[in-house]
């Protein structure tokens, strides 16, 4: 009976270390730790559209299309360009480029 109890135990210990394991990377999907998040920028659209960042992350715009883009947001304005990168520290709110209607990005900041 022991032994039977023990298993038990051992097998219910184990699927709630799996549970809780998927549930935190459930959370790495939504929201990155403090850092850098690469944000490409291309041809008319912010590649991902929407992010959810912890408190003192950078955003790192990369250009990588053929036409001009410049990003403009909360504590950022930056210039058109074609390629390079560029980075600021996260803020919630949207930002966009002012050169091609519709091209937003989303950024919410916990």
């Amino acid at each position: 009976m022991n032994r039977k109890l023990t298993l038990t135990a051992a097998s219910l210990a184990v699927a709630l270390s799996a549970a809780a394991g998927g549930a935190a990377a459930g959370a790495d999907q939504t929201a990155s730790v403090a850092g850098t998040k690469k944000i490409s920028v291309r041809d008319d659209y912010f590649g991902p559209k929407k992010i959810t960042v912890s408190k003192g992350t950078k955003l790192r715009f990369v250009w990588s299309g053929r036409r001009p883009h410049n990003v403009v947001g909360p504590g950022a304005n930056i210039g058109a360009r074609v390629k390079g990168s560029a980075s600021v520290k996260a803020r919630s709110g949207t930002y966009v480029c002012t050169i091609h209607r519709g091209m937003k990005l989303s950024v919410r900041v916990r």
